[in-house]
């Protein structure tokens, strides 16, 4: 039993359940740009206030080829970054093809075993400015709640005290987080899994994984005003956008079916329970995997995805995502065994994108750091946006396809831009 392991370090809470083991390779990260303001005083002040915050007191540790949670006090770690010309956001938004984000998966100096899960990076700008790039493991966040978290250290940097909040973990497997579920749900693959066909999509690369993320930046009103008239939303554009592109660049005929990977939000499902709805930390995404072929024109490939993705959700795919993965970490011998039947982005017909909604900023940029093979890289777009303008981020191998992103970036022009004009 894994409770023997608490003798070796009273400080376990519990190991990592196998939805939470495959997010230890990653840092999800954002950067923004404030008024200049000290660093002294933001690192005096947020030790304060996230000290207070359970979830800030929470680190992992690898333990005899196993990971655990862990309470360790929080500590913030800053990291000062010299002034270059990079750093200003004009000329990073430039280069950023050029510019690869390292994985970070930094260790504490004190406890070489122990994951610290959150990284900080400030950097004074031209024009009376500060910029600060928060990281957080994915562990502990996904694509919506690191902007939660980014608006926690706005606030302190706005002078302002953040009250006592309670985060606890959920239960191993993950299943506190539902309720009323029929076991058929996580005890087999979903149908969808098995639907998915065989094809190649994503070109081989053969050199080490060096990972950099492109942003493509349009207004969101007209925008807003597209989906209004055309009752879509964002992320049926999205998955437009990539299974059109995907299409293009293999040759493959418009009746060619591709499947989105969709992370969703299971604190909206109607078997969450109150506990889980009201969470506003750690990675709560699971993900649906709508089935679309092209259509006869690009307005009619929108409406179809839109319809398709209607279609997906009722299937429970993402709450069954979380826990078939959930599961596949043993609860006794800590054994993980890959789920059955899960979706292999080099091997079938999958695109991923990921509509995360509505954030705060004056210009945010979020990126990913991975870990990933070569014979696994990711290769996906993450969109968001503020009241004016929406962003594509799309993470890719430094050395990715050219071809492939000109595809790629031709077919989102196309619809975030020209279409929605």
């Amino acid at each position: 039993m894994w409770e023997e392991f608490i003798k070796k370090d009273c400080r376990i809470i519990r190991p990592l359940d196998g939805y939470e083991c495959c997010l230890t390779g990653s840092y999800i990260n954002v950067t923004d740009i404030f008024p200049r303001f000290s660093i002294d005083e933001f690192k005096k002040n947020a030790q304060e206030n996230l000290s207070k915050i359970e979830i800030f007191n929470f680190a992992i540790k690898f333990m005899d080829g196993h990971s655990f949670w862990i309470k360790k006090p929080f500590k913030i770690q800053i990291e000062e970054v010299e002034w270059s010309e990079n750093e200003e956001i004009e000329n990073f938004l430039k280069n950023e093809d050029k510019i690869t984000t390292p994985h970070q998966n930094v260790r504490y100096e004190d406890e070489k075993d122990v994951i610290n899960c959150y990284l900080f990076k400030l950097c004074h700008l031209k024009k009376n400015k500060t910029k600060l790039t928060f990281s957080a493991l994915h562990a502990v966040s996904d694509g919506r709640t690191i902007f939660t978290m980014y608006d926690i250290l706005r606030k302190i940097i706005n002078g302002e005290q953040i009250e006592k909040m309670n985060t606890p973990l959920c239960s191993f497997n993950q299943m506190s987080n539902f309720h009323d579920l029929n076991p058929s749900l996580y005890n087999q693959p979903p149908k969808t899994w098995n639907d998915i066909i065989n094809l190649s999509i994503l070109p081989k690369i053969s050199e080490p994984i060096k990972y950099v993320t492109i942003h493509n930046i349009y207004d969101y009103p007209p925008i807003s005003k597209f989906c209004k008239q055309n009752n879509v939303t964002v992320q049926a554009m999205l998955i437009a956008v990539a299974s059109r592109a995907a299409r293009k660049f293999n040759n493959l005929p418009k009746e060619t079916p591709i499947w989105n990977y969709t992370p969703c939000d299971a604190r909206v499902s109607p078997y969450a329970t109150e506990t889980f709805k009201n969470q506003k930390f750690f990675c709560n995404a699971g993900a649906l995997f709508p089935c679309v072929i092209g259509q006869n024109t690009v307005l009619d490939d929108i409406k179809h995805c839109m319809k398709k993705l209607q279609e997906s959700i009722p299937k429970l795919d993402n709450i069954a995502q979380i826990l078939r993965s959930a599961l596949s970490v043993d609860p006794i011998t800590l054994k993980f065994t890959p789920p059955e039947k899960m979706p292999d982005f080099h091997k079938q017909a999958v695109v991923a994108s990921s509509n995360i909604g509505r954030v705060n900023g004056n210009n945010p940029l979020f990126h990913l750091s991975m870990d990933c093979t070569n014979e696994f890289y990711s290769f996906a777009t993450h969109c968001y946006h503020t009241e004016n303008k929406i962003y594509m981020a799309t993470i890719m191998p430094i050395n990715f396809n050219k071809e492939y992103i000109s595809t790629l970036n031709k077919e989102m022009d196309l619809i975030f831009n020209i279409l929605s004009e």
